[in-house]
């Protein structure tokens, strides 16, 4: 229709895309949610960014050709996670942060060289793991904050998030005493 191809029925796209090897779907993937990706970034359309990140994530990390793009994919996965917090949408935001820091961890060093954009996406990780109630992820990525962090200053959120954690549940003394060890 129109000079483009098309299925006429879901299930024939359903078998062409069976037909695939897995890395074959991967590199798919990527690339068209990389083509939407730019056209989303350009018209700047939310809606298209949040389609596009989520067809890069299912390429997944094997998808990527080097590190320049892994760090693309990253920050592509840092906006995609912010505009999915603003629609209070934590559970996509997170899974957009974990995959945005599944891309930086190609790297070894992926704190040292992409610092700000780690400890973004660790930060921002870890409040949609508050808002989500999984504190065994919330606790992992605060350790790496506290870790990794380079000053007070870059650790504060993290101890912000610790201590609205041991308030919630119940544990105001433990909450106490980490500001005062802190302070």
């Amino acid at each position: 229709r129109n000079g483009k191809f098309y299925f006429m029925h879901d299930k024939l796209q359903e078998a062409a895309y069976s037909k695939m090897k897995p890395e074959e779907r991967c590199l798919h993937h990527n690339r068209y949610g990389l083509a939407l990706g730019f056209v989303a970034v350009r018209e700047r359309d939310d809606r298209l960014l949040l389609t596009a990140v989520t067809q890069i994530n299912h390429g997944g990390p094997q998808a990527v050709i080097d590190d320049e793009q892994a760090v693309v994919v990253a920050n592509l996965n840092l906006d995609a996670g912010k505009k999915a917090m603003n629609m209070s949408d934590f559970f996509a935001a997170n899974s957009f942060f974990d995959h945005g820091i599944s891309y930086l961890r190609l790297r070894r060093e992926y704190w040292n060289e992409h610092y700000d954009l780690s400890l973004e996406l660790f930060n921002l990780a870890s409040k949609c793991a508050l808002m989500n109630a999984e504190h065994d992820s919330l606790k992992m990525l605060t350790e790496q904050i506290m870790h990794n962090a380079r000053c007070f200053e870059d650790k504060f959120q993290a101890i912000s998030v610790t201590v609205t954690l041991l308030s919630f549940s119940g544990n105001v003394p433990a909450a106490v005493e980490l500001i005062k060890t802190t302070l």
